[in-house]
């Protein structure tokens, strides 16, 4: 849990305490009513910290869980030893289940290495190619190498069958540009870390991990905006009007429709004659063709 947590601005127990049960927690709450969160599918990240226990499982899919991103490898030789269980709880669960891997590499040797190792353990458990494959990229220093090393280990995945990839990273990464996410050669999904606010401070993420606490367990949580983990067989993204339209929801922005919907954003400006930075607001029509 630790390692997934350098590089995140953190509040002490105290602080996240007042945080859960007082005034941020009224204000959340309703943050999430005004931008309708309910209306998202949650996705429980599980590291070796979060409990095995087949009953947490199934308290949390009523709750609007309904994937499970399963830790199975650290670095290029440690393993998550409850990653089989979790797994089992998981499907037991009726919960969708991918997998994810924590980079510990600095060098491109170290990258494919790292990713053959993820990819024998996701074999090991039978997981199909379909399956999410999730990169958590939180180094404590990193370069500009960074974005050469995170591509050369998705791109191994890639060519091992494995195209349904997520890059995990912290907002201050993003914020600092050591990670540039249009640099990415094969356009995951992104994830990002920011904790204990009221909204992504990242523009354009399809997955926001916002908590690692959850009904008192050592749990990371994320809302999936794009439905990219918890629908993964269906068209990922939002209502559509008489398929010329799209319906704007809280969160998004041009470039977030955009690539949901597999449009090129300067043509999706273009037929609305916006500019990329323009604002969009939930409930409004925007054209898609």
């Amino acid at each position: 849990m630790r390692a997934i947590l350098n590089g995140c601005t953190r509040l002490s127990r105290m602080e996240r305490h007042g945080f859960l049960n007082g005034t941020e927690t009224q204000l959340h709450n309703i943050y999430r009513r005004h931008n309708k969160m309910e209306d998202y599918n949650m996705v429980a990240f599980c590291t070796e910290q979060t409990t095995a226990e087949q009953e947490y499982f199934y308290s949390i899919q009523p709750m609007g869980v309904n994937a499970c991103v399963v830790n199975l490898t650290v670095g290029k030789n440690e393993r998550n030893l409850l990653a089989e269980k979790q797994i089992e709880a998981a499907r037991k669960a009726e919960m969708l289940v991918h997998a994810s891997h924590i980079a510990r590499f600095t060098t491109p040797e170290e990258a494919r290495d790292e990713a053959k190792f993820f990819l024998a353990q996701t074999r090991a458990f039978n997981l199909p190619e379909s399956a999410v494959h999730t990169l958590i990229f939180t180094p404590t220093v990193a370069d500009k190498s960074a974005m050469e090393l995170i591509n050369f280990f998705q791109e191994t995945l890639y060519l091992h069958g494995y195209r349904n990839q997520d890059l995990c990273v912290t907002a201050q990464l993003i914020t600092n540009n050591i990670v540039q996410p249009g640099n990415l050669h094969l356009k995951p999904n992104l994830t990002v870390i920011d904790y204990n606010r009221l909204y992504p401070s990242v523009a354009g993420a399809g997955t926001w991990l916002f908590d690692d606490e959850y009904l008192d367990e050592q749990q990371l949580i994320a809302y999936d905006f794009m439905d990219f983990y918890t629908k993964p067989n269906q068209m990922r993204g939002r209502q559509l009007s008489l398929d010329t339209e799209y319906i704007v929801r809280a969160g998004d922005s041009y470039w977030m429709i955009a690539r949901q919907l597999g449009i090129e954003l300067a043509e999706l400006l273009l037929l609305n004659n916006a500019t990329v930075g323009d604002r969009i607001v939930p409930g409004q029509r925007i054209k898609i063709a």
